[in-house]
Order: C-alpha cells, then structure tokens, then sequence
C-alpha cells in the first residue's frame, strides 16, 4: 500500500524563495520505492511550477538541460 504524502517536498515557498532569488533550472522527480509508485501525482508538479513562477522544467540529456514547457 502507498504512503500518502501529506504535502510537496520541496514546500511551494523554498520554490518560490529559489526562483526568487534567481533560480532556473528545475527538475522533476519522485521517490518512489515501488515501481507503480513512480510518477504518482506528477500532473500536480506543472501547477505547483507554475505557481511559483516556472515556465519550464529540465530533463538532463548527457549532462546537459533540455527546457521543456510547462502545459497547464
């Protein structure tokens, strides 16, 4: 059985404080410890970018960010 997480880690405002103070890139990602785990709640992470003030989220190809837009 899942583990609900009871809220975002990071919290929306350490998000809000990066982007604050100059942060780009982030990322998305999940700690899942079961495989039908991974990605749970994902269409979640869009909005909470989004409202912290991201128009974009990084997936690493090669060690370098590929910027993909957030679609609310």
């Amino acid at each position: 059985q899942r583990q609900m997480c009871i809220r975002e880690d990071p919290h929306p405002d350490v998000i809000r404080r990066y982007k604050e103070l100059g942060g780009e890139i982030v990322t998305i990602g999940a700690d899942a410890h079961r495989p039908e785990h991974v990605a749970f709640d994902f269409d979640k992470a869009g909005e909470i970018l989004i409202s912290c003030g991201f128009s974009y989220y990084a997936e690493f190809k090669g060690r370098k960010p590929i910027f993909k837009r957030i679609v609310p």
